[in-house]
C-alpha cells in the first residue's frame, strides 16, 4: 500500500470517527421533562382498550434529541397498567424547546376492570403513577431510558365519580 493511500484511509477513518461523535448523545445530556397534556380513548374492545395520551416533552438541553423506537410502560397504583409506543417511528425533541408527542397505549380490559374495582373498594392515599420508557438515540442504537412518576389527578376524579351517591 502506498503512503498516499495510507494517509487517505487514515483521514477517512478520522472523519468517520468525528462524524460518529455527533451521532452519539452528549455526556452531559439531561432527561426531558414529561407532562400529560391530553387523553383520548380511541378503541374499545372486549379484550383490550386503546387510548392516546399526549405527552408534553420539554428538552432542557442545548442540542436537539433525535429519538427512535420510543416505548412506554404505565403503572397505576403501583401495578403494571398499559404499554405504549409513540405513533411516529422517529421523533426529534427541539433544543431548549417543547413538543407534544402522541403515545398510543393498550390495556387489557380485564386490567382496567380490576383497577376500577380497586378504586371502588379502597381509598388510596396516593394516586400514584409511574411512566417509564426507553428509546434509542437516532440511528446510533445507543439506548436512552427515562421515567416520570407522580400523583394522577384524573384517578382522584374517577374515584370521586365512583363513590358519588346515586341521585334519585
Amino acid at each position: 500500500m502506498t503512503p498516499q493511500r495510507r494517509r487517505w484511509i487514515a483521514a477517512a477513518c478520522a472523519g468517520a470517527l468525528l462524524a460518529g461523535c455527533n451521532a452519539l448523545p452528549p455526556p452531559d445530556l439531561r432527561a426531558p421533562r414529561l407532562r400529560f397534556a391530553d387523553f383520548q380513548v380511541d378503541e374499545l374492545g372486549l379484550s383490550e382498550i386503546g387510548f392516546v395520551l399526549a405527552v408534553e416533552t420539554e428538552n432542557p438541553n442545548r442540542v436537539a434529541i433525535p429519538l427512535r423506537n420510543v416505548d412506554f410502560a404505565l403503572e397505576l397504583l403501583g401495578r403494571p397498567f398499559a404499554d405504549g409506543a409513540v405513533l411516529e417511528q422517529a421523533v426529534t425533541l427541539p433544543a431548549l424547546g417543547v413538543r407534544t408527542i402522541p403515545v398510543r397505549f393498550t390495556v387489557p380490559t380485564s386490567r382496567l376492570v380490576a383497577l376500577l374495582r380497586e378504586l371502588r373498594s379502597t381509598e388510596p392515599t396516593r394516586w400514584g403513577y409511574r411512566l417509564s420508557g426507553s428509546a434509542t438515540w437516532g440511528w446510533s442504537g445507543v439506548p436512552l431510558r427515562f421515567e416520570r412518576s407522580g400523583d394522577l389527578a384524573v384517578l382522584r376524579e374517577l374515584d370521586a365519580l365512583l363513590h358519588a351517591p346515586a341521585s334519585r
